[in-house]
């Protein structure tokens, strides 16, 4: 009886062993391979949620593949079955599935906040979430009383600030009225720059004519505003004193256009030609008539250059003008100037991207 009992035994553990790792041809089974789903989850391979289908083991929940965790690359990481949402950027079977809502493959997939000059929109952990840098923005007009910032909600507000608008004037005090600059006129005081003569309506005068004692030494009267000679507010062409015009030219104040002249500092326009005084043109290199800069600037000329003279931005080139002078445009100055495509974005100089 003991050996037919043995080799009844024998056949079925044969049996037995060709059913379990012999159904899918050689064994061990690795790569995915499998005859049971006891293949799927086994010393030689394991990844949790899958079964063996069609001697490959795959996930058993519709919806879901075999990849690494957001954040993890092959092949280091550890394979589970995962909905594509929770999957490794790139992962193939994922190729074309929707993002579902709130959930995002890249950055890309992200909306930022309502202003983008606040902040981004990023993906983490396949959850979009808006990074926000509240405070005042890089771009900002300077001198206009206010400050651009962000708020906790990702959107640009003005706020007052103290950030008067230098004019350049050394007779004006520049303030700020809440959020508006303003120009004070200083009138009677010493000139704060030049010390020199005194202000009288935002300008720097050497006298003021109406005044019972106008300021002008022993020997000089006052002409509107400049100390000179006598002899120039009698009403007559003093040759002999080299006056060139009537009270005008040499030692007298400057002649306007069409009075004789004999140089170029006789005459308002700074040009004496032919004998006679010019009147201003956009072309005689002289900053003249109602110019900002040398043949630039105002209603008639060209936008002045960098450096050059100005009143406000209107005057520059760059659209930028401070404390007389234009300045060369910059990526944070809160104009469109340059080669930019957009306020302080794009073009060559700017990196920020413009919005969409």
């Amino acid at each position: 009886m003991g050996r037919p009992i043995a080799r009844c035994a024998a056949a079925l553990l044969f049996l037995f062993i060709s059913a379990t790792f012999l159904a899918c041809g050689d064994g061990p089974y690795v790569g995915g391979r499998c005859a049971t789903t006891d293949h799927c989850q086994s010393d030689q391979q394991n990844v949790p949620g899958t079964i063996c289908i069609d001697e490959r083991c795959e996930c058993g929940e519709p919806g879901k593949v075999i990849c690494c965790a957001r954040g993890d690359d092959k092949p280091n990481c550890f394979e589970e079955c995962r909905t594509c949402d929770e999957c490794a950027e790139g992962t193939e079977e994922c190729s074309g599935v929707p993002v579902p809502p709130g959930g995002c493959e890249g950055d890309a997939d992200c909306a930022g906040p309502p202003d983008p000059r606040c902040g981004v929109g990023r993906c983490v952990d396949g959850a979009c979430v808006v990074e926000i840098e509240r405070g005042p923005i890089a771009s900002q007009i300077r001198g206009d009383c206010k400050v651009e910032e962000c708020t906790a909600d990702g959107r640009v507000v003005s706020v007052t600030a103290v950030d008067p608008y230098d004019d350049g004037n050394q007779c004006t005090l520049d303030a700020c009225d809440i959020d508006e600059p303003r120009h004070l006129l200083l009138d009677g005081v010493a000139c704060p720059a030049s010390g020199a003569g005194r202000c009288h309506e935002g300008a720097c005068v050497q006298c003021v004519d109406t005044d019972p004692t106008p300021l002008c030494p022993g020997g000089l009267a006052c002409d509107g505003v400049w100390c000179v000679p006598e002899h120039c507010v009698n009403g007559a062409r003093d040759e002999g004193l080299r006056e060139t015009g009537l009270d005008c030219g040499g030692s007298c104040r400057p002649c306007p256009s069409s009075e004789r002249c004999e140089a170029a500092t006789d005459c308002e326009s700074g040009v004496c030609t032919n004998g006679s005084c010019m009147i201003p043109t956009c072309s005689d290199g002289v900053k003249n008539g109602r110019e900002a800069g040398v043949d630039c600037g105002k209603q008639y000329c060209p936008r002045c250059p960098p450096g050059g003279g100005c009143k406000t931005g209107a005057d520059c080139l760059s659209g930028v003008c401070w404390s007389g002078a234009c300045e060369a445009p910059t990526c944070t100055d809160g104009v469109k100037n340059g080669d930019e495509a957009g306020v302080d974005c794009g073009g060559a100089a700017c990196a920020a991207a413009c919005p969409g």
